[in-house]
This record gives structure tokens, sequence and C-alpha cells, in this order.
């Protein structure tokens, strides 16, 4: 019967990587349902590249936990072609708990000169369509341009390769317009973040300030060893992301740039608030279909908040007023911030120095008009009446719950609501 067994699994799983491999893409699209909220990760990682689990497992993990859309993005590779990974001793209990869930007949192995024991690793093309459903879940192919600074381009066909560049702000720019290179070739829609910014403090506002076709960055990434918060010298990403705002929009009339919340996932054996695990930050998006079409027509559209663990009903806005419903959980408190620049704004900025007077690499510091607080209301609706002065109002919703995956003391979970804008 073992073998009978192992006969029919085989046979099944290649049944449905031959309708996967025959319908393409396509079948596995979302109908149309009209617009709803549907949960996401755009920024996670695999044994396809520095991940700690097969693809298939990671994806397994997100499915069973409520998420409808996932970005594998592993570094400078999409999960194309032939690759074998040898099953060290590092990697020999996730190799038996995907052989367990996945079986002998899906799960492919063999012998190497050096007498050690290889697994396959699979594309995906061929596990996509045992995960996708209509309208349910869906898979978006991604990569993460790993650089001096990083960015993920979502929904690539072909790898990118690192652009290089004799600045921080050229290195992106080269490679943002890689990613919008490619989209223009094939005729596919594509979307690219740059990604966190204050990772070994990579990047300043300045390096970004200028940037063309920049419309994404990520603004919380839960991995432990990001610096999100910044510190004493060194700007945070949502400090970041204000002086972005300001500048670019009042100073250089360049794109809106909305913010983006990820995993960043590697970890998915050992939990604990410095380990990059999944589950820890995502994005919510507003859009009629689950395709990678009207998912990122919606980003690029702002409809769409970031969460690390806030749930929001609604985000509308009717020209003047911008409202926010929260989905509460019993006994959590809420507050909202709405978070602006008003025309008018004090400019001036100075460079960050050190001890003994030496300029820091680091984002400038700017006047407080910039990312200030505008109003403050507790509850679980929020309203806020533009006046006609402001350049861009965001919200941030604060809960009294306590992020317990977060590696800040006393963080907070919170949700993030993309910047609007009214012309004057």
């Amino acid at each position: 019967m073992g073998i009978l067994h192992r006969l029919s699994m085989r046979i099944l799983l290649w049944t449905l990587l031959l309708i996967c491999t025959a319908a393409a893409l396509p079948a596995c699209a979302g109908e149309e349902t009209g617009p709803r909220w549907w949960k996401g990760n755009l920024h996670t990682h695999t044994f396809w590249s520095d991940g700690n689990d097969f693809p298939e497992m990671v994806v397994q993990w997100y499915k069973d936990h409520g998420y409808h859309f996932l970005a594998l993005s592993d570094h400078n590779v999409l999960s194309q072609g032939q690759r074998w990974i040898a099953v060290t001793d590092a990697r020999r209990a996730a190799f038996d708990k995907y052989l367990a869930r996945f079986g002998d007949g899906w799960v492919e192995t063999r012998q190497n000169d050096k007498g050690e024991t290889e697994v396959r690793l699979k594309p995906l093309t061929e596990y996509r369509c045992l995960f996708e459903e209509s309208g349910r879940f869906l898979l978006i192919q991604s990569e993460e341009i790993s650089d001096k600074a990083h960015l993920n381009g979502i929904d690539l066909i072909e790898v990118i390769p690192p652009q290089g560049g004799a600045t921080m702000a050229e290195l992106l720019q080269n490679n943002i317009d890689a990613v919008h290179a490619q989209q223009a070739k094939t005729g596919q829609a594509m979307l690219v973040h740059v990604n966190h910014p204050n990772f070994q403090w990579a990047l300043t506002a300045e390096d970004m300030i200028g940037l063309q076709g920049f419309r994404f960055f990520e603004v919380y990434n839960a991995h432990g060893y990001v610096n999100n918060e910044g510190d004493a010298q060194r700007a945070s990403t949502e400090r970041m992301w204000d002086i972005l705002l300001a500048r670019r929009l009042a100073e250089l009339g360049s794109d809106i740039v909305y913010g983006v919340a990820t995993d960043d996932a590697h970890n998915y054996h050992k939990f604990d608030t410095r380990a990059a695990n999944p589950g820890q930050a995502w994005i919510v998006v507003r859009a009629a279909k689950l395709t990678p079409e009207s998912i990122m027509d919606a980003m690029n559209a702002g409809d769409f908040y970031c969460s690390t663990g806030v749930t929001l009903k609604d985000v509308a806005f009717d020209g003047t007023t911008l409202t926010v419903a929260v989905d509460p959980e019993p006994g959590v408190h809420y507050t909202t911030q709405f978070i602006g620049t008003r025309r008018g704004y004090d400019p001036a900025s100075q460079a960050v120095t050190d001890a003994e007077g030496k300029e820091i690499r680091t984002t400038r510091r700017y006047s407080k008009d910039i990312g200030a607080v505008l109003a403050e209301v507790e509850g679980v609706l929020a309203r806020y009446q533009f006046q006609g002065d402001e350049i861009y109002v965001r919200a941030k919703v604060i809960s009294s719950h306590k992020n317990d995956k977060s590696h800040v003391p006393d963080e907070c979970e919170s949700a993030w609501v993309q910047p609007v804008v009214v012309r004057p």
C-alpha cells in the first residue's frame, strides 16, 4: 500500500503541475468581485536565497494565516530554472518538515558526488497552482534587487541584476529605471519599492528626494535589524517619509510617495522578537480583483494601508474630509493622528554632526513643521477636515495593544493610512 500511495500522490501532484503549466498564469487569476480589502506581503525570502525554508512551506504559512497575496522576493534571483541545494545539518529540520508536508511524490532528491543528499527547489511555475485560488490567494513573482541599497521589483518576468551607480541616488534611480524598462518592454504591470532605508544606515531622505518614477518605500520593515525607529542622530523611516512628501510635493512637484509595510521574513522555525519572522507587518489593498494588475493599480492610487496589527473597516476621502474607521478588538483603545505639512513650512535644514563636529552621512534635520500632528482623535472613528493649506495629510492609528512581535520595547500595534493631497 505504501508504494501504491506514493505512486498515487506522484500522479496527482504531476497532474496538478501539468494543469498549471498548460493553463499558464491566467488560470489562477482572480474573478471580478467588486472592491474589497485584500491582505498581502510583498517582501519574503526562501531557500532560493537567504531564507531558511522551502518556498512551498513559506507560501503555505501565509495562506494558512489569512493572507490573500504574497510576493516571494529572494535576493537577485527569480524562482526559475533548475536549482538543487544540499540537505545540510542546518537545513535538516526544514527538509524533514517539507517531506512530511508534501511527501516523497513531490519532494525530489538525489545524491551528489560528495555523497550528500540534495533536494530540488521547485520554481514558481511548478507550485503556484497548488496554492493559488481564484479570488482567494495569489502569488506574485518578485525579486529583491540587492545592491548597496535594496529595492523590490514586483511581478517581474526577468531577473534584474543590480545596476549600481556612483552615488546612492544614482544607484536607486538606475534600479528603478530597470524595473520600468522591463515593464515597458513586456507590457506587464510592475511595481518597485525601496526597501528598509535604515538597514546599515544605507540611505538618507536626500538620496530619495529627487528620484523619478519613485512611488513606494518601506515605512515599516519587521526585520529586527533595519532600524525603523532611527536613533539620536538618524531619522526614523516615518520621519523620512514626511520629509520626502513635503519636499517632493512642495519644492519639486514630484510624485507622491506611498508607504509599504513588510515582513522581510527569513526565519520560519524560531520565533522571537529579533528573528525575521512572517506575520509581523503587511499591507491591505482595496481592489476589485485579486490579480497583480488590480492590486498594483490600487496601490498606485494609494488605496491601501499598512499594519502591524490594527484592522481598518474603511478609509475614505470626499475631497475635503479624510475619514478613518477602525475595526476594533475588544478592550483595545485607538488613537488616530492626522499628520501632515502645511504650505509655508520652514524648508531650512542642518547637517548632523558627531561629537567632533564632523558631518555624518545621514538625513538632515528639518523643522518640526514637517510632519506635524495636525489633529488627534480618540476612538474607532476619526475625521480630519482639510483647512486648505495642507500639502498632504496622512493618518496613523495607534492601538493600546502592545506589539509583542516587535523588537522595539513598548511599541504598540499600528496602521498607516496613505497620504492625501489636495491641489490648490
